[in-house]
């Protein structure tokens, strides 16, 4: 499951759960506004931190291509570069 599935879920179960809570009135009435301001934080604090994560995985696969990348053209020139030394040798021997 990835992390938007995971996200979609976490929202649905959580609306799920405000609406039985809601219509079986299991929560207490002295439940103040704060609390829920801080379960509400909490939960999208989650979310930012399941998203920053994706997030950074995401830039560290790029990273990684880029060096794969790098090292090869790397490779390439040090191959053209000994090619073309043994070529001026040989055309300074011949």
């Amino acid at each position: 499951m990835n992390e938007m599935q995971l996200i979609l879920l976490g929202l649905l179960v959580l609306g799920a759960s405000v609406v039985f809570f809601y219509i079986t009135d299991l929560i207490p009435r002295q439940l103040e506004n704060t609390e829920m301001n801080i379960i509400i934080s909490l939960g999208i604090g989650l979310l930012i931190l399941i998203v920053g994560k994706r997030q950074n995985h995401y830039l560290d696969e790029i990273i990684q291509s880029q060096h794969k990348v790098t090292q090869e053209i790397h490779t390439m020139i040090k191959e053209e570069i000994r090619l073309i030394n043994e070529m001026k040798r040989e055309n300074d021997n011949g």
